[in-house]
């Protein structure tokens, strides 16, 4: 009786059930109440037999009977405990044996002990409830070794993002004694390491900087604090320089649990990176703060409200109504209008009721302006560090650089001999650089 019935063989993923019962008649009705069900069954006549199957067996469930000869069915379930915990235990014994029932609680806690005879549909029902139990504790231990798992890979890449920001920490002060260089250069390090890793950040940081230095204004901050304000927008994704390419772009809805928990440390991490540089230390505060949610749900400090620093806030504003305006993937775009009223529905959820506010009555100002982070250029005026803001194509349609290039001195003579053969037509869309777009008081 040790192979399962017909009724419940064949399925991949099904649950094995094990009936252990002395008599055969208790077996027969046991399979014949659960024939129907999607699981497969095993029976065995006494405990010795059970106790066989479940080594080589994956058993789920064992139901089994209290009076049995050789060894009691508190013994056998305990056992069984002993030998294999996840296995669900559930006992038959007989109406006026409590001693049993209280010794399978106590002992070899069972999941549930049923009094004979049993109520078919009650019995149908708890096997149910102890399977779905089942099921959880497997889900659980299984989620957990992948979160161990995953948490070594996070901490190999915490590894590999300490080296690279200790590299660059290096490239950065030797780039501060060599210059001494003022506020601006050291944004311009920052954007152009940002544009080797992704370079669509790098415009969608300058538009939320733009911005976010527009409602500092309007709010009456102090000069210090617009300029702060417009440098954390211009460095807020810093933090991500040392993801891979794989995580950094990719969707937050397309993450797993792990990827956005290690997502949402970019914020320390950016904070992290400007530590070191004393000027840069300010900005990297506000970073720290810029997804936290006014009604305290974001992260990384469950900040609320009044906590959250006014300049993180204005940020926080700049870089959602950008990405409604120009999403990454070029689709979906929202109008003006239409980002105005998502903000607006997260008026006190997400955001500062006062910044909303006052990004509704500054965008006619401000739209043109940051709808102008593009300017358009001649093939004489194209130097190199220009970033291409459009694909550069010849007219006869050759694709020489994609948009997001960074131009080199390579790309300029490549550029200069395509058009003595087919000529580029037109003026060539470029993006303003850092130094440019500081210094014309945006």
């Amino acid at each position: 009786m040790n192979q399962p019935s017909e009724e419940g063989s064949g399925g991949g993923g099904k649950h094995l059930l094990l009936f252990v019962d002395d008599e055969e008649n208790i077996l027969h009705a046991l399979r014949r109440l659960f024939r129907k069900e999607p699981y497969e069954i095993l029976t065995a006549v006494s405990a010795k037999e059970g106790l066989s199957l479940i080594a080589s067996k994956p058993v789920s469930l064992i139901v089994s009977d209290h009076r049995m000869p050789e060894m009691e069915g508190t013994e056998f379930l305990a056992k069984v405990r002993e030998r294999n915990p996840d296995i669900m235990r559930i006992m038959l014994t007989g109406y006026t044996d409590m001693k049993a029932a209280v010794e399978a609680i106590n002992q070899s806690q069972v999941y549930r002990y049923i009094s004979k005879p049993w109520n078919d549909d009650d019995l149908r029902l708890t096997v149910r409830e102890a399977l779905r139990h089942y099921d959880l504790v497997q889900s659980n231990r299984n989620l957990n070794e992948l979160v161990k798992e995953q948490n070594k890979e996070l901490y190999d890449i915490n590894r590999s993002l300490e080296s690279k920001v200790r590299e660059r920490t290096k490239a950065l002060e030797m780039k501060n004694l060599e210059l001494e260089a003022g506020f601006q250069d050291m944004l311009e390090l920052f954007m152009g390491l940002m544009e080797m890793k992704n370079p669509a950040l790098v415009g969608h940081a300058r538009r939320a900087a733009v911005l976010s230095k527009a409602i500092a204004a309007h709010l009456s901050l102090p000069e210090e604090e617009q300029r702060i304000c417009e440098a954390a927008a211009l460095l807020m994704d810093s933090g991500i320089l040392g993801y891979p390419d794989s995580l950094a772009k990719k969707k937050i809805e397309e993450m797993d649990a792990v990827e956005q928990a290690l997502w949402q440390k970019h914020p320390l991490l950016g904070q992290a990176t400007l530590k070191r540089i004393k000027r840069l230390e300010p900005v990297g505060q506000i970073i720290r703060s810029h997804h936290e949610h006014y009604d305290g749900s974001g992260f990384p400090d469950r900040l609320k409200g009044e906590r959250i620093p006014l300049p993180s806030q204005i940020v926080a504003v700049s870089d959602t109504f950008d990405l409604l305006l120009n999403p990454p993937e070029a689709t979906g775009r929202a109008s003006v209008s239409e980002a105005l009223k998502a903000l607006e529905k997260e008026r006190g959820r997400r955001f500062d009721p006062a910044v909303v506010h006052v990004v509704g009555e500054i965008i006619e100002k401000v739209q043109e302006t940051i709808s102008s982070d593009e300017v358009k250029v001649s093939l004489e005026e194209l130097k190199e560090g220009m970033t291409l803001a459009r694909d550069l194509k010849t007219a006869g349609g050759i694709l020489l650089l994609p948009a997001q290039s960074r131009l080199q001195t390579a790309h300029l003579e490549k550029i200069q001999n395509f058009h003595r053969i087919d000529p580029i037509i037109g003026q060539i869309t470029i993006y303003r650089n850092v130094k440019d777009f500081n210094s014309s008081g945006r």
